[in-house]
């Protein structure tokens, strides 16, 4: 739903998906190609990390269209960490971390993440806004120093 939305806007665009089970890639293959997506989309199933993050560095856009959910995925603090705008949905577990001064956080239906996904492409200065804001987030509560000072002062707590 969402990426046929972007489709119509922005032809030259592709969904590339990195994750889920060998049934969920044929499930979602199904479901784009019935929206019109053949071509334009492509579905890498399960790889390593390191594929992953090397595919994550190419997009221009990074989303997490969760609509359920109580954790914040763990991918979040890669996201914020990456220099790439990102569109999330406003729901509990992406709010306990994001807001709209680091992403572009919409309703979680695909008409709203359609809008944010080229709001991003297109909005060149608050995409460049959340993406610095997303960075200063990073290195200020959830980079590597400031995650090794938590773990010292802990361990200074219990010793």
């Amino acid at each position: 739903g969402a990426f046929a939305k972007v489709q119509e806007q922005r032809s030259d665009s592709t969904l590339v998906l990195v994750g889920g089970t060998p049934a969920q890639v044929a499930q979602y293959r199904v479901v784009a190609d019935s929206h019109g997506l053949n071509g334009s989309y492509v579905f890498t199933g399960r790889v390593p990390p390191t594929t992953a993050r090397c595919l994550s560095r190419r997009a221009s856009v990074l989303t997490s269209p969760r609509v359920l959910g109580t954790n914040t995925p763990l991918k979040i603090y890669e996201q914020l960490a990456s220099g790439i705008p990102l569109v999330a949905t406003r729901i509990h577990s992406h709010t306990q971390v994001l807001d709209d001064d680091v992403c572009f956080l919409v309703d979680p239906d695909p008409e709203a993440m359609a809008a944010g996904i080229l709001e991003a492409l297109e909005d060149s200065p608050r995409a460049d806004a959340v993406t610095r804001g997303a960075l200063a987030l990073y290195e200020s509560r959830y980079s590597r120093p400031v995650y090794e000072e938590k773990m010292r002062r802990l361990i200074q707590l219990l010793s």
